[in-house]
């Protein structure tokens, strides 16, 4: 006599539901959260969007859910891309400073510091996504989260 997995299914039944590829999309926002200073919402950022747009060719919510964690994937990245204009047009603005330095007008001193909280908004949108975001995909549920949207979302 065998002993049979009281968890097996039984002749006629099917087993457990598989979760779907796509429900681990938005878990990879956590990758935001590497101890690196900005470096992490970067890495997050293309990570989200290299995998999201390769759930495209498995259809259905998976492309669906995939093409919204490339959109997220790509609004985090804006952040990185509009610092840069920024440090930029501060050094190209600014004055020499007496150690070296340059010292920002005061308008870009109010963008230096507005971006820097966008980047600390930005990180709590990464947490509230990949949480809420993980969660709706695991149950087979549609992410819908606001997102800028760089990528259209293939019809159903």
């Amino acid at each position: 006599m065998s002993a049979q997995d009281p968890a097996a299914p039984r002749p006629g039944q099917q087993g457990p539901a598989l979760p779907s590829p796509a429900a681990a999309l938005p878990a990879l926002g956590f990758l935001a959260y590497i101890p690196v200073p900005f470096l992490g919402l970067i890495v997050a950022g293309v990570v989200q969007l290299v995998v999201g747009l390769g759930q495209r060719k498995h259809g259905g919510l998976a492309a669906v859910n995939g093409v919204r964690a490339a959109n997220w994937g790509l609004t985090q990245l804006c952040w990185p891309v509009l610092m840069v204009i920024t440090i930029v047009l501060g050094v190209a603005t600014g004055s020499p400073g007496e150690s070296g330095g340059v010292h920002l007008t005061p308008v870009m001193r109010g963008v230096t510091t507005t971006l820097f909280g966008l980047f600390f908004l930005v990180c709590v949108l990464e947490a509230i996504y990949a949480i809420v975001g993980t969660v709706l995909a695991s149950k087979g549920r549609r992410v819908w989260l606001p997102v800028i949207p760089f990528l259209r979302t293939p019809r159903s």
